[in-house]
């Protein structure tokens, strides 16, 4: 069976990084999948791209005109046509719409979309529309998967037919080989900021991950006197905002923005907490790392996060909220509590190897595969 991911990536989060661990693992059972990376015309290599070679996996670099671009979707249709591709299986708003209204021009292709979350944009904004044509167009699309089972009770989803809707949760690989810290000093050029208690948050640097809201916190004079720092890995489009933020309110040698890292699990070992303070999430892979690497958990109560941390078994859970008081309190009380965090992630990184790892993703995958052909 041949499968061909279509993905316009703009990063290496969640969503690719979901990908790329699927992958691997469908070559392990016998597929032969291939992960088609869009970019605009004369964009340069994607992380997507470059991670997939260094990981030796397969992906073909196509470039097009930016937005939903129809000329080029029948192109990539024809492609996979003439490629003999089983299954289209879309991680994004804009293959969804793409392959939705080629069909109406080509041969059909038996299409799976999986939706990674929604970010809830601005009105009207660009990514506003996506979403809303998107959902228009997934009762079109043969097998609609979300990576939260809490998504399934989301209007839109919902109405769609109990055949077309599955619940797939993301997982990932095996344990990252512990670095040490001169590794990290010298070939991965990271310095902690050598306080007693380090934070780290992971994620797109964008308004639904919260971070300003994080930042702030980290200005109460409560958390300056345990010594915390933190450190924020990733790129986005707030970035120069964090970063003024940072600068005007002192806070240079107590937050790091450290942008993208292809070493998270790695630098994970060296962490005594993994901050999500995000206000919307699907089924994050950076919370599927921490459980498996053992770092003790801070997540906002959004999206699959109370599912996977079992209502707060596996890890501590927080009010979404931009109150910087309130977060930094729910901080303090997470620092004060040895015994706690060393029970949850404990408790955590079991839950990981009973449920979330890539072979049970893949597996969940190839059944819903293999029901195209049933129908």
């Amino acid at each position: 069976m041949k499968v061909l991911h279509l993905i316009d990536s703009g990063g290496l989060y969640g969503a690719e990084r979901m990908l790329l661990a699927l992958v691997a693992e469908q070559i392990k059972q016998g597929l032969e999948p291939m992960i088609l990376s869009a970019g605009y015309l004369g964009e340069e290599e994607k992380a997507i791209e470059h991670e997939a070679k260094r990981l030796g996996l397969p992906i073909l670099e196509w470039r097009m005109s930016p937005g939903l671009n129809l000329k080029e979707a029948l192109k990539i249709i024809k492609w996979s046509e003439n490629n003999r591709i089983s299954v289209l299986h879309s991680h994004g708003y804009k293959f969804d719409i793409l392959v939705v209204m080629s069909k109406m021009f080509k041969k059909r292709i038996p299409f799976v979309t999986t939706i990674h979350g929604y970010v809830g944009s601005k009105r009207f904004s660009r990514m506003w529309v996506y979403e809303t044509i998107d959902k228009l167009v997934l009762p079109y699309i043969d097998r609609v998967c979300v990576v939260s089972s809490r998504m399934l009770e989301i209007p839109f989803i919902k109405r769609l037919k109990s055949e077309q809707k599955y619940y797939v949760g993301n997982g990932i690989g095996g344990r990252a080989i512990k670095a040490s810290n001169e590794k990290l000093d010298v070939d991965y050029k990271y310095k902690f900021m050598n306080k007693k208690f380090n934070i780290i948050s992971v994620g797109r640097l964008s308004p639904e991950k919260n971070f300003s809201t994080l930042i702030e916190a980290m200005a109460d004079h409560r958390l300056e006197q345990f010594s915390v720092g933190l450190t924020i890995i990733g790129e986005g489009g707030l970035k120069k905002n964090h970063q003024n933020q940072v600068s005007e309110l002192g806070l240079e040698n107590r937050v790091n923005l450290l942008g993208y890292r292809d070493d998270v699990a790695e630098i994970m070992h060296h962490a005594d907490l993994l901050i999500m303070p995000s206000l919307t999430e699907g089924m994050p892979i950076t919370l599927l790392e921490a459980m498996r690497e053992g770092l003790p958990i801070l997540a906002s109560s959004v999206g699959s996060i109370p599912d996977v941390l079992e209502g707060g078994s596996a890890g501590f859970l927080l009010r979404p909220t931009t109150d910087a008081k309130e977060l930094a309190s729910e901080i303090l009380l997470v620092i004060k509590d040895d015994i706690g965090r060393k029970q949850k992630s404990e408790w955590a990184e079991f839950i990981f190897q009973k449920n979330y790892s890539s072979k049970n993703m893949a597996d969940n995958y190839l059944k819903i595969y293999e029901s195209l052909s049933e129908s």
